[in-house]
């Protein structure tokens, strides 16, 4: 069945460009059948009741929610290439992270303007959709904008999980650590881990990080690329969470 974006269901209506997906690239027509979500877990089958110009109306036939994970996994990625760092924010999408903070280290390649800030996060909340209409996710993550390092590790809730990925020797292997921490954890605790640019974190970041409570945390003898460091982390995580 063919899925949908819509933030406010009970309004029966698409956006332009939600519109657009379904009336013209998918060519649906009034009377077919539908799935959309909110983002915010719950899903819809519905019906097209009418189609006008860059507007679909919709009918609601039945609903279902999809529980909250009991523990949020957040994501703070330092920024990488555009292409990788789009790859980093559609997967972390259907791992299920509940928060993505792109974070803006001394090492990374890539950099963001802060008068652009704000269209960057745009089009990353547009992959997170994107991502989750492909993949049946019915939670979006919340992006936030571009933080240094030093100012992110001070906002970390009180009681957290707090993982940063680390080339230090004397990183914890991180399935240690989980099994460590994630059993008997209270719920709607976070479970934050920082993954580094290529070529990790300065020594200064990642002492700023571990004063703020940051674990350091090894995934494994090989060193990986930033993008297949947050899928190995995340992957790691979501496992040691499954129920």
């Amino acid at each position: 069945m063919k899925r949908y974006y819509s933030p406010s269901l009970d309004r029966g209506l698409l956006d332009a460009e939600q519109s657009h997906h379904c009336a013209q690239v998918m060519r649906q027509g009034v009377g077919d059948l539908f799935s959309v979500f909110d983002g915010h877990g719950t899903e819809a089958k519905a019906r097209i009741t009418e189609i006008a110009r860059d507007q679909v109306k919709f009918q609601i036939l039945a609903k279902a929610a999809t529980p909250r994970t009991a523990h949020p996994v957040w994501l703070a990625q330092a920024l990488t290439k555009a292409k990788s760092m789009d790859l980093i924010i559609e997967k972390a999408t259907e791992l299920g992270v509940s928060e993505l903070a792109p974070l803006q280290s001394e090492h990374s390649v890539a950099h963001v303007d802060e008068e652009k800030a704000e269209a960057k996060v745009e089009k990353w909340q547009k992959l997170t959709i994107e991502a989750a209409k492909q993949c049946g996710q019915n939670w979006l993550p919340v992006v936030h904008a571009p933080h240094a390092p030093k100012d992110f590790v001070t906002e970390v809730p009180r009681g957290a999980v707090k993982l940063i990925a680390s080339l230090q020797h004397e990183a914890k292997p991180l399935k240690a650590v989980l099994r460590e921490h994630v059993p008997g954890l209270k719920s709607g605790t976070p479970i934050v881990v920082m993954i580094g640019p290529e070529g990790d974190f300065t020594p200064a970041e990642i002492g700023q990080a571990r004063s703020a409570g940051f674990i350091p945390v090894s995934l494994g003898k090989i060193i990986l690329r930033a993008e297949t460091a947050a899928f190995f982390a995340l992957s790691a995580i979501a496992y040691e969470l499954m129920e």
